[in-house]
């Protein structure tokens, strides 16, 4: 037998009354609960089948305070209809695009879970890896600055500084990216596939800007319909387009590329 049942035995032995809970009800329900079958037993004095039934009582009850006890000290950073940003308790920071949920534990903030899309600035500290799980992707790096999209099937991660190891898990074959290199990761994927061209603009959303060279038309029509959720619909896509245009006002990147470009663009 444990320390752990030794003390907990001894408890119930010092302050077990009868009548002050009804542990049968309560152990039913931890079984129940927990998919647990009870296999028929001997009889036994009803003086020993108390005390021993109180003593899973008092085990439930450090089982279930545990258990609140975890989930009060997660922190949940979140962003609604807004970019934020946020600084974590190792000094690394977080800026989560709207609709975008970071959680990491008060005891290892190294260790997050992301729902949605983020760019991290994570401070180096080469004894403990700084770690993201998503849905199906797994992210360690040490210190550096990218960008995890894992808001659809489809996940990606862009790193601008530093190094990141890319994976299905933490324990699956994964890919590494440096500085401006690009990966994504389906659900078919063992291994996330290296882009031939990274997009810098898979980042305009933290960036704050668009950024384009030599750019055709189309694509700069397609980059833009991603971003804003709207389609467009030019009359001529055999131009290109180069420069940088600040992302929060759609209708004057509209304005300014019909004119660079003497093209009439509708937005759909």
């Amino acid at each position: 037998m444990s320390d752990f049942e030794d003390k907990h035995i001894d408890f119930v032995l010092k302050h077990y009354q009868e009548g002050k809970f009804d542990t049968q009800k309560a152990i039913k329900r931890f079984n129940e609960a927990h998919g647990i079958v009870q296999k028929p037993r001997r009889r036994v004095l009803p003086w020993v089948s108390g005390m021993v039934a109180a003593a899973a009582a008092v085990i439930l009850c450090v089982f279930l305070f545990r258990g609140n006890d975890q989930q009060k000290h997660q922190i949940h950073l979140v962003a609604d209809a807004q970019v934020k940003e946020f600084v974590l308790p190792d000094g690394s920071e977080v800026t989560l695009a709207p609709g975008s949920r970071l959680t990491y534990s008060e005891k290892s903030p190294r260790s997050t879970q992301l729902e949605g899309k983020a760019f991290f600035e994570v401070a180096r500290d080469e004894a403990v890896p700084f770690e993201i799980t998503a849905d199906a992707a797994f992210v360690r790096v040490l210190g550096t600055k990218f960008m995890v999209d894992a808001g659809s099937s489809v996940k990606e991660v862009y790193v601008t500084e530093g190094k990141v190891l890319f994976a299905k898990s933490s324990d699956s074959e994964g890919v590494i990216l440096t500085k401006d290199m690009q990966a994504t990761l389906s659900e078919s994927d063992a291994v996330p596939v290296v882009a031939m061209e990274p997009d810098v603009n898979s980042i305009a959303w933290q960036r704050g800007s668009f950024i384009f060279n030599q750019t055709p038309l189309k694509e700069v029509l397609e980059t833009l319909s991603k971003h804003y959720k709207v389609s467009f619909v030019a009359n001529d896509l055999s131009k290109q387009l180069s420069g940088e245009f600040d992302a929060e006002d759609l209708d004057l990147i509209i304005s300014l590329i019909e004119s660079a470009l003497d093209v009439h663009i509708v937005k759909r």
